[in-house]
C-alpha cells in the first residue's frame, strides 16, 4: 500500500508533536542559519542603495569623469592640463552627451562680504555643472553661456558658504570680493546631504563638502581671478548608459592624440566604478553567506543524527507499512518529508527572526539594511536543502530495511 503525501506530512507532523525537545534542537540550528543568511542579505542589498544612491546624488551613473592619471610616471614629460582650445576639441569629438563641464579649482579661496568671510572651494566652471552633479538651485540662476563669453563677474554660492556669509538675508545681487574682484551673486545652490554609513569619526553630511563650494564663469577664473590655473578635470554626462563604454574608450583615445600617445589622464566612468563596488560587495556577500551556511551544516549535522535515531526507533513501524505493501521508495519519501518538514519550519522561523532583528542590527551598525522578497526565497529554498541534503542518508537507510528483520525488532 502506497504511502500518500498527505498522509507522510500527516505522520512527520504527528512525530514533530510526540518528539518536542528533539524537535527544537533540530530546529534550533537551521532558525540561527537562516537568520544569519537573512541578515547578511539584508545587509548586501542595502549596501547596494546605498551605493546606488551616492552615485546618484553626485550625478548618476551615466557620468563620466577625466582627471590627472596619479599612476604615470610624470619625470618622463608631460603635464596633466588641457587649455581651452584642446577642450573645445575634444567636445567636437563626442557624441551622444547631454552635458560637458571642464573646470579649474582655486584652493584656499576666501570669499569676503563686508566683514565676514568663507574659505571656500572655489570652481571655475562651464553652465553644464548643474547637469553633471544634477544639482538644483535653492534661488537666483546659474552661470550661463553669456557669462562665460563675456568674462562676467558674477558668482554661485553653495548652501553653507550663502548661509555663512549672508545669515537669513538675500544674497543675491549682493556683491561679495574673491582675489579682489567684486563678484555679483547670482545664485544659490540646493542643500546637498547624504548620511555616512557605519557612524565614527566621519559621521554626519558626507555631501557638506559640496554645500562649501562657490562657482564662477570659466572664463572669469582664468582671465581675472587666477590666471595660473590650468584645466585639469572635465566632468560629462551621457545620454544613455548603453554608450558609456564605448564614449569612455574615444575619450581616452583623443586625449591620447592630444597628448601625443602619453597616458596623462585616468577616465573613469561612474556605472564601471559601480559595477565593480558590487563584485566587491559580492565577495563580501559571499564570505558572509559561507559563515552562515556554516551554522546550517551544524544543524544538518544534528539533523542526520536524529532522524538516524528516528529510524532506529521507528524500525518496526517500517517493518509494518512494509508488511502491508509500502515501498522502499514510499519509506523514502516519508522520512525525506519529514525532514524536510522539520527544516521548513525551521526556515520560516528563521526568516521571521532575521526580519525582527533588522532594525537592531541597522540601530547597532548605524548602517542601511534592506529586505526583499528574494532573501525570503532564498532563506527558504536554502533551509528546505538543507533537509534534503542531510535527510536523505536516514531516509535510504530505512527505505532499505528489510521487513522480516524490522518486524522482529523489539
Amino acid at each position: 500500500m502506497a504511502i500518500s503525501l498527505a498522509e507522510s506530512l500527516h505522520i512527520g507532523l504527528a512525530d514533530i508533536a510526540t518528539r518536542k525537545v528533539r524537535t527544537a534542537v533540530t530546529l534550533f540550528g537551521i532558525v540561527l542559519g537562516v537568520m544569519s543568511i537573512m541578515v547578511v542579505l539584508a545587509i548586501v542589498n542595502g549596501m547596494n542603495a546605498v551605493t546606488l544612491d551616492w552615485m546618484q546624488q553626485r550625478g548618476g551613473l551615466n557620468k563620466i569623469e577625466i582627471e590627472p592619471n596619479w599612476s604615470y610616471d610624470y619625470s618622463r614629460g608631460g603635464e596633466a592640463t588641457l587649455s581651452i582650445r584642446e577642450v573645445d576639441y575634444l567636445r567636437s569629438q563626442l557624441e551622444g552627451v547631454e552635458a560637458f563641464n571642464p573646470q579649474v579649482m582655486s584652493w584656499g579661496s576666501i570669499v569676503q562680504y563686508r566683514d565676514q568671510d568663507f574659505d571656500a572651494s572655489t570652481f571655475g566652471v562651464y553652465p553644464d555643472l548643474q547637469k553633471v552633479e544634477d544639482w538644483g538651485l535653492e534661488k537666483g540662476r546659474f552661470i550661463n553661456l553669456e557669462d562665460i563669453r563675456n568674462h562676467n563677474n558674477v558668482i554661485v554660492l553653495g548652501s553653507t558658504v550663502a548661509k555663512s556669509l549672508f545669515g537669513n538675508r538675500n544674497p543675491l545681487g549682493q556683491y561679495v570680493t574673491l582675489n579682489k574682484q567684486q563678484l555679483m551673486v547670482i545664485g544659490v545652490l540646493q542643500s546637498k546631504y547624504w548620511k555616512n554609513q557605519g557612524g565614527g569619526a566621519f559621521s554626519g553630511n558626507v555631501l557638506e563638502y559640496m554645500n562649501r563650494q562657490a562657482f564662477v564663469p570659466l572664463s572669469t577664473m582664468i582671465a581675472k581671478i587666477n590666471p595660473n590655473l590650468d584645466i585639469t578635470s572635465v566632468e560629462i554626462k551621457v545620454l544613455s548608459d548603453e554608450d558609456i563604454s564605448k564614449i569612455r574608450r574615444q575619450i581616452e583615445g583623443v586625449l591620447l592624440n592630444i597628448k601625443g600617445g602619453k597616458d596623462l589622464f585616468r577616465v573613469s566612468s561612474a556605472k564601471e566604478e559601480m559595477q565593480m563596488m558590487q563584485k566587491n560587495m559580492m565577495i563580501f556577500s559571499v564570505i558572509f553567506f559561507l559563515i552562515a551556511v556554516i551554522s546550517l551544516l551544524v544543524g544538518g549535522i544534528v539533523i542526520t543524527n536524529i532522524m538516524l535515531a528516528s529510524v532506529k526507533e521507528r524500525t518496526r513501524e517500517i517493518g509494518v507499512r512494509m508488511a502491508v505493501g509500502a515501498r522502499g521508495k514510499d519509506i523514502l519519501i516519508q522520512f525525506l518529508v519529514q525532514t524536510m518538514l522539520i527544516t521548513t519550519l525551521g526556515g520560516v522561523f528563521g526568516i521571521l527572526a532575521g526580519l525582527s532583528v533588522l532594525n537592531v542590527v541597522q540601530d547597532f551598525l548605524d548602517i542601511t539594511v534592506k529586505a526583499a522578497p528574494n532573501m525570503v526565497w532564498v532563506a527558504l529554498l536554502v533551509s528546505a536543502s538543507t533537509g534534503l541534503m542531510f535527510g536523505i542518508g536516514p531516509a535510504y537507510k530505512a527505505s532499505k530495511l528489510d521487513p522480516v528483520k524490522a518486524l522482529m525488532e523489539d
